[in-house]
């Protein structure tokens, strides 16, 4: 309710999925600069926060829906923020900026660039994938468990090509293994690790 409330009519990057499948992955044909044959998991739309929400809670179109957004930007010492309304904008302002510096300080994180909002429903899968960035994720509401294998088991996951629309994302779906197909896979047996958060809990990741 907050969120309807604050998030104003710009539109935001959205992701579609089906019903049945409830996967997503962000992909930007823009992306792929080496000219590979477009592939995607999710398709790419922008909506208001108002129809994300009715379209989702609707079900009229066989379609799950996921979005994600940048909240507050930092560049050079300038915080800017989304088109949201003044109290959203205040409420973001009193986020313990110390703090996360000190945490950053301590991980060896580098400078602080963004805060991204995420906002899915139940039951959604993200694809296996690595973030270019240090990140603290925090669970603001509903829980979301997190597989995560290190890097050694990357050939195993077999990341889509550099350049590609899909780059740092897997091509093996973990939810339905295709052995044949990536038979490296085998090895991901017993290697991840499951971390389960809920509301307050942050992930280092």
């Amino acid at each position: 309710d907050y969120l309807s409330e604050h998030m104003g009519n710009q539109l935001y990057h959205t992701f579609a999925s089906t019903q049945d499948a409830r996967r997503f992955a962000y992909s930007f044909d823009c992306r792929n600069e080496g000219g590979y044959e477009p592939a995607r998991i999710a398709e790419a739309c922008k909506m208001t926060f108002q129809d994300f929400v009715k379209k989702q809670q609707a079900h009229e179109d066989g379609k799950a829906y996921y979005l994600q957004t940048p909240v507050l930007r930092y560049e050079d010492g300038v915080i800017t923020s989304a088109k949201f309304d003044d109290e959203m904008e205040a409420d973001l302002h009193t986020m313990n900026r110390p703090l996360v510096n000190e945490l950053a300080a301590m991980g060896k994180f580098g400078e602080l660039s963004r805060n991204q909002l995420f906002v899915s429903f139940r039951d959604f899968l993200t694809a296996a994938h690595y973030d270019q960035q240090h990140n603290l994720y925090l669970q603001l509401r509903g829980c979301k468990k997190f597989l995560l294998f290190d890097v050694t088991c990357a050939p195993a996951l077999y990341p889509y090509p550099v350049h590609h629309s899909l780059d740092r994302k897997a091509r093996v779906d973990l939810e339905h293994p295709d052995l044949t197909g990536w038979p490296r896979a085998k090895a991901l047996a017993g290697r991840g690790i499951e971390a389960v958060l809920e509301p307050g809990d942050v992930l280092f990741l």
